[in-house]
């Protein structure tokens, strides 16, 4: 896709881009856990984070609009002592899937979290999804699975 962008942006950018709204209701749809409740970004806590250095945003353009974000947090893990990347967020619309776009978003996380010292990338997808079917085949191996009970 020629027109596709993959760049560094803040959560002001994210927040104000044009059709933000409809990419977070897709987004929601394909991650829910009904048990936790629908979704709420809660941007001033990722602003908060923001500033301090240990989220970083990319975002995915294509002809001007946002068609796809990864949310990036760089924290040291208190069990190892070593900094690694986490992604809180990824998504690309499902229309444009086959662009190269989910691909350059995770290069571009882990360029970002290599320069910030982070040991490794550590991504979470869900089960049975498109993404956990392709991490394997570039370099990432299952080191965990994650499982939800609720509580209440």
């Amino acid at each position: 896709m020629r027109d596709l962008e993959v760049k560094r942006i803040t959560m002001e950018d994210l927040e104000a881009a044009p059709g933000l709204a409809l990419l977070l209701s897709e987004y929601a749809e394909e991650s829910a856990i009904p048990e936790i409740g629908p979704h709420d970004p809660q941007f001033q806590t990722y602003r908060m984070m923001e500033a301090t250095g240990m989220l970083h945003v990319i975002g995915a353009y294509s002809s001007g609009q946002l068609i796809g974000f990864l949310l990036l947090i760089t924290p040291i893990l208190p069990h190892f002592g070593q900094r690694v990347g986490v992604t809180e967020s990824y998504f690309v619309a499902a229309e444009f899937r086959k662009t190269g776009a989910g691909t350059q978003l995770r290069l571009a996380a882990e360029e970002i979290a290599a320069a910030a010292g982070a040991r490794g990338l550590l991504m979470s997808a869900p089960s049975g999804g498109q993404l956990s079917q392709v991490l394997p085949h570039v370099g990432y191996r299952e080191t965990n699975q994650t499982f939800y009970k609720a509580l209440a």
